[in-house]
């Protein structure tokens, strides 16, 4: 009976506290940012080691030819499945006809960058990858080369 008394006792105790600390954050200024409706700093930068962005395709900087030789590997060691690769060719005449990465799904643990044989999967230093719709993050082979053209890549992680 005690015991039970004491219980109840704690659990009010604990209550009160919360609610004192949030009454007294309630009278606070705020300093959350209003996301969408405020601008971030021109000049921020992620920290290296970054582990977020969109993925891109390298190619090579004399021919401009693309580096991927569809292996498949990249989709293999993802854990949720966001990547889609078919092939044509044999050896090294093969390349990627359809390369499709569902960045609403990635969890972004670049498995998929470690596991490229030939370094042709990156990622890149953008931070603001928000879209208005899911669709929006389906990136095509078209776009995945296009944002490895000009774009600074994220160091490995070791």
């Amino acid at each position: 009976m005690w015991a039970a008394i004491c219980d109840i006792w704690q659990g009010g105790k604990s209550i009160i506290i919360g609610h004192t600390v949030t009454f007294r954050n309630f009278w606070r200024p705020k300093i959350t940012d209003r996301y969408p409706h405020s601008k971030p700093e021109e000049n921020w930068q992620p920290k290296p080691g970054y582990r977020g962005g969109f993925a891109q395709l390298k190619s090579d900087k004399e021919d401009r030819e693309l580096r991927c030789i569809a292996c498949n590997l990249c989709a293999q060691a993802c854990p949720v499945g966001c990547i889609h690769i078919e092939g044509e060719g044999k050896g090294k005449e093969r390349h990627p006809v359809a390369f499709y990465i569902d960045m609403g799904l990635c969890v972004f643990c670049h498995q998929c960058v470690e596991a490229c044989p030939v370094d042709a999967l990156t990622m890149t230093e953008e931070y603001e990858i928000s879209r208005t719709s899911r669709a929006g993050l389906i990136r095509d082979l078209d776009e995945l080369v296009a944002a490895g053209e000009g774009r600074q890549e994220v160091s490995r992680v070791v």
